[in-house]
């Protein structure tokens, strides 16, 4: 079980997808994935769906071998639902574990670098260069983010809000997050900094499928006010 390179051959690596009402847009990502890896298994964690996810996830996938389904009875946050995916992975042997978003906007072709790049590297970032058609929340909250971080935490990263990551079992205790929702991801970066965990970044798709969905200015906010408390925290 597991999608590794032939030619690598070592790891044992999980790709996790957390879903949140995204019903037909989950079934389509985990069909790419499935698509790109021909080994690869997938964990999909629904977090409380409101919506008919679960139910259309199962008849797509439940006798599917090398998709792996859980719920969570009410949604407890993305951040709940990736420590649910990754705590499946670890009792599945695995050695590594890597995050796609449900809803489209991570392409899954890249997912022999960062399996490629998760054999040198104990965490894998992936980014997206943010142009002048990207939402100008992303733009600026990224960039507060970034030079918070890099003056308190001594770690540069292109893009504190992708969600496209991965990370080996190793590490794992090292960079464990608390954040539930937003935040996840520049959490993560402060304690890969932190920890001064060797790390490689992936340039990927930038793919927005709804301007109005993820992160809010008051998200925005809330993340950059969590950066100092998270510079204080043990």
């Amino acid at each position: 079980m597991g999608g590794f390179d032939d030619k690598l051959g070592i790891m044992k690596i999980f790709v996790v997808v957390p879903v949140f009402n995204e019903e037909n847009r989950a079934v389509n990502t985990i069909k790419k994935i499935l698509k790109v890896d021909k080994k690869v298994i997938v964990i999909v964690v629904d977090d409380g769906s409101s919506d008919d996810s679960l139910k259309i996830l199962k008849k797509e996938f439940k006798k599917n071998k090398r998709v792996v389904l859980s719920s969570h009875l009410i949604n407890l946050g993305k951040g709940a639902a990736m420590k649910t995916g990754a705590k499946i992975a670890w009792k599945l042997d695995g050695e590594a574990v890597i995050f796609i978003d449900a809803d489209g906007q991570h392409n899954p072709k890249y997912l022999p670098r960062f399996i490629n790049q998760l054999d040198k590297y104990p965490v894998v970032f992936g980014y997206r260069l943010l142009d002048k058609n990207s939402p100008w929340i992303r733009k600026t909250g990224n960039k507060l983010a970034g030079l918070l971080i890099s003056v308190l935490f001594n770690i540069k990263k292109k893009d504190l809000l992708c969600g496209f990551l991965g990370f080996r079992k190793e590490v794992y205790k090292k960079i464990i997050w608390k954040s539930t929702r937003y935040g996840i991801e520049t959490e993560m970066a402060t304690k890969v900094g932190r920890n001064k965990i060797p790390f490689s970044e992936i340039k990927i798709d930038t793919i927005y499928i709804d301007k109005y969905k993820g992160v809010t200015i008051f998200d925005a906010f809330k993340i950059l006010f969590k950066i100092p408390f998270w510079y204080f925290e043990k």
